[in-house]
């Protein structure tokens, strides 16, 4: 059964009252977060791109859990990132390549999470297969949509396709369009991750925090959609803004020179929230930025960022240098505009901590207020 937290009877309004602000700050909060959000959503990892070959791996913390997702000749497994002979953390670094093999006694364990490779087991342990068994690792539901990987540590759960909706196909295309990554990085943002996530939800503030950036790149028109059924809206969201005609010209132009494929689907700055933290952006068909906003504690987050071109080509082809223009262009571009959120997001959870009463949100703040909707029904699930 799908018991996904939606947005039940939400409609855009004016004026609308915030969660509490101690739902920002508060540890029991966050705990509650971690354990009815985090641990029960399907949680963005990663890439395929990143786990082609045997015994590549990727390493997150959801829900204040390590896991850890590795291909084992060719298929996707997950599990708690936790050897269970004195619990160790398994894989230490965000990715690579290895047996799923613990660096502190060197136990061993196959696709199933049954530890084969056990150093002196019949001197020290005498672990028949069934015993084996036993100490298996504890698994977590692993499923792909085109290259974006998602994990699900809680055991029971809407299946990914039904979890994204009508989403689950843009983020196929994409993965066909967007090929080619030139930039990864990461920061931690002294904030909520909530307050990380409100702040690419709207564009009311585009005038004043992003008038040399975002604001010049668009026209300013803000159109929102929630996916949806009998059951209400659904917990994502989508934004889209036509692209500045100076920007739509430049960037057409550089896709004709340079032979980009770019979306004709795509073709403004479109905006996807996928709840509860992955945030991917596309610039009229030719960029995506995807980023999540990764819990750390109540009063940080880490924000993580990969960009992407549409360009099959690559590097290999003509105009290397003008494409590494291109990548700089973009790349200043969205860590600019990353910077001048994080200092609104840190500003804003400073004043947060200092007040009892709710923000008022507008409706050019109406994503927000969405996500505000689907956080309550998700934290009042038992």
């Amino acid at each position: 059964m799908d018991n996904s937290p939606r947005a039940p009877g939400f409609a855009p309004a004016k004026a609308v009252p915030g969660i509490p602000p101690a739902a920002y700050h508060d540890p029991e909060v966050f705990r509650t977060e971690e354990e009815r959000l985090f641990r029960r959503c399907w949680v963005f990892a990663g890439f395929t791109d990143d786990l082609v070959h045997h015994n590549d791996y990727l390493t997150r913390r959801i829900g204040g859990l390590d896991v850890v997702v590795q291909n084992f000749d060719g298929e996707l497994r997950a599990f708690r990132n936790v050897c269970t002979h004195r619990f160790a953390i398994l894989k230490r670094e965000a990715r690579g390549n290895g047996m799923l093999r613990c660096g502190y006694h060197g136990w061993t364990y196959d696709r199933d999470g049954v530890p084969y490779g056990i150093p002196g087991n019949e001197a020290q342990f005498s672990l028949d297969k069934a015993a084996r068994c036993v100490r298996a690792l504890t698994p977590v539901a692993v499923a792909t949509c085109g290259r974006f990987v998602f994990l699900r540590v809680a055991a029971d759960g809407p299946l990914l396709e039904d979890w994204l909706g009508v989403y689950a196909e843009v983020l196929r295309h994409a993965s066909e369009v967007f090929v080619r990554s030139f930039d990864e990085r990461e920061a931690v943002w002294e904030a909520n991750w909530k307050m990380g996530v409100e702040s690419v939800l709207e564009v009311y503030h585009a005038d004043m925090v992003h008038p040399t950036t975002f604001r010049k790149l668009v026209k300013g028109d803000w159109r929102c959609d929630y996916d949806g059924d009998a059951r209400g809206a659904g917990p994502h969201s989508r934004g889209v803004t036509s692209v500045s005609d100076k920007s739509a010209r430049w960037w057409d132009g550089v896709s004709q020179r340079l032979g980009f494929r770019p979306s004709g689907s795509l073709r403004e700055y479109d905006h996807l929230h996928i709840f509860p933290n992955l945030e991917i952006g596309f610039t009229r068909g030719a960029v995506m930025s995807v980023q999540t906003y990764d819990p750390l504690d109540p009063a940080r987050c880490a924000l993580r960022l990969r960009l992407f071109l549409a360009d099959p080509a690559g590097l290999e082809g003509v105009g290397t240098a003008a494409r590494r223009l291109i990548e700089d262009t973009a790349r200043d571009l969205n860590v600019a505009l990353l910077r001048e959120d994080q200092e609104e997001s840190e500003q804003a959870f400073r004043g947060v901590r200092q007040v009892d009463f709710p923000a008022m949100l507008g409706l050019g703040e109406e994503r927000i207020q969405h996500f505000h909707t689907v956080w309550r029904d998700a934290m009042e699930r038992a």
